[in-house]
């Protein structure tokens, strides 16, 4: 193990954190906020000390990261980054509180969603700015770390990155590499801009607009206002982001190869079509449920069913909340169960959502069909195969594993919270959406349901004990497990 390039990439991402703090500190500036501008410079500075000084002292040596140097890196980062990101929440008393701060850097650097923050609308601007930002920045870059280590999971199919560096052999592998991120970064960033003038045409405010593309694409879920019925008033703002949620869950490889002259690549890929089937069926079946248990109005329920649907299966966490003619805010039980299992399914591997991803359920599907004819045909020989390519044994055994740690850690932190004192069914969905990076749903999913007195009001209102659990499970479920659990193995510290 070298660690001197694993602190050199530290210190770059702190680098870059600082420069980034610029964005809401000019904002703040132009509003006439000297105080809240002022902390943002403090905070820019504490972090470019620190990343400086990694970066610096690691100059003259080792710089090449290895597979268990990206392990180590990609989770360093991803608990280092959150701590200085939060410095402007604490120094502006915007969270005053250290854990506080730290689990909503952690929610948006995850796009996990989950905020501790009650009334959004009394923040100033430039917090909302700055914690939509950090989201975008964590969905690029869960990006771009899922397709540097595609092969260590053993993913079939190829990803962006390895396109990018195919298309470019004539280079060296760290050209190669930044030419592919840089390739990825303005897809992102088209993207982006596409989402922002949607939204702002369809009759978002244009800051509104910044703020919530910023969260849709990086299926992140932070909102700026405290109702989502009144950010999503108007039906061409809930179709736009509908359609950024759906590509914000989308593997960017097709993204990639779309944007370099592969128009049918989304058809091509398996993973894209489970998608859409995912939200049709789903959308269906939400919409059936909510005809037959609640009084609202066939266009209504059709249109909060498809929301919430394409909400839960790319993790982004959005919600419209439920509400009939008397009034009440309830969820049936039924849509309120298949919104978690869609949770935990997620989106498509390679793409900013989180859960257990369509293509490892397809592959764990594949594998229990070819088992269960193998018993009435045992010398049967049934090839599996997803996208035209034979899926391999170290694939079944990968998905599986992850299939079982995802479930084990649903239990592991259902059991936690649970002792802490919170009731089974808001331990059960925290633990579920918190894992897949879906958290900003859990409280409508939670408090909507009228089944006696819930203990969970808010994230705000946990315990200490509860947060740091939370980060712990929104952590591994961003970094998939494998690259924070390799750290505990004692292989991966010797040379």
């Amino acid at each position: 193990m070298y660690f001197a390039p694993v602190f050199t990439f530290v210190g770059w991402a702190l680098g870059f954190l600082a420069m980034l703090m610029s964005v809401p500190f000019l904002f703040a500036l132009a509003q006439g906020q000297m105080e809240l501008a002022l902390s943002f410079v403090v905070s820019a500075i504490v972090t470019l000390f620190f990343g400086g000084g990694m970066a610096l002292a690691m100059r003259q040596e080792i710089t090449i990261l290895g597979r268990r140097e990206t392990f180590l890196a990609a989770t360093l980062t991803w608990i280092i980054v959150p701590a200085f990101a939060g410095l402007p929440f604490y120094l502006s008393d915007a969270i005053p509180s250290g854990t506080n701060s730290y689990f909503e850097a952690l929610s948006g650097f995850t796009t996990n969603g989950a905020t501790v923050i009650n009334d959004l609308e009394a923040q100033p601007r430039a917090i909302l700015l700055w914690r939509s930002l950090i989201q975008w920045v964590g969905g690029f870059s869960i990006v771009v770390f899922l397709s540097i280590l595609a092969s260590a999971f053993n993913l079939p199919r190829s990803n962006p990155l390895t396109r990018a560096i195919a298309k470019s052999s004539r280079r060296r592998m760290s050209r190669r590499i930044g030419s592919a991120v840089l390739s990825l970064l303005k897809i992102y960033s088209l993207l982006t801009a596409i989402c922002i003038v949607a939204l702002w045409l369809a009759g978002m405010s244009a800051f509104d607009a910044l703020c919530y593309a910023f969260s849709t694409l990086s299926t992140g879920g932070f909102m700026t206002s405290n109702a989502a019925g009144t950010a999503f008033a108007s039906r061409g703002i809930e179709l736009v982001l509908m359609i950024f949620m759906v590509i914000g869950a989308i593997n960017f490889s097709l993204h990639w190869s779309f944007f370099n002259g592969d128009r049918l690549s989304y058809f091509k890929d398996p993973e894209y079509r489970y998608l859409l089937v995912a939200v049709v069926l789903g959308s269906l079946v939400v919409f059936f449920l909510m005809m037959t248990q609640t009084d609202m109005s066939v266009f209504d329920t059709l249109r909060y069913a498809v929301f919430n649907t394409v909400s839960a299966i790319t993790t982004t966490g959005y919600n419209l909340p439920l509400v009939s003619d008397s009034a009440q805010y309830y969820w049936p039980i039924g849509a309120l169960f298949l919104i978690l299992v869609l949770i935990t399914v997620g989106g498509s591997i390679g793409s900013t959502s989180g859960g257990i991803k369509l293509m490892r359920l397809s592959i764990l599907l594949k594998v229990s069909n070819a088992e269960v004819n193998r018993l009435s045909f045992p010398s049967s020989v049934y090839p599996l195969t997803y996208g035209g390519q034979r899926i391999l044994r170290e694939q079944i055994l990968s998905a599986w594993s992850f299939f079982i740690l995802y479930c084990l850690a649903i239990i592991a932190a259902t059991l936690l919270l649970a002792f802490n004192g919170l009731d089974l069914q808001s331990s059960l969905t925290l633990a579920v959406t918190n894992l897949a990076n879906a958290g900003s749903a859990a409280q409508s999913l939670i408090t909507d349901v009228v089944v006696g007195q819930e203990n969970f009001v808010s994230y705000e209102a946990l315990p200490r004990f509860s947060k740091w659990v939370l980060c712990v499970i929104m952590l591994v479920g961003r970094l998939e497990f494998f690259a924070v659990l390799s750290l505990l193995n004692p292989a991966l510290w010797r040379r």
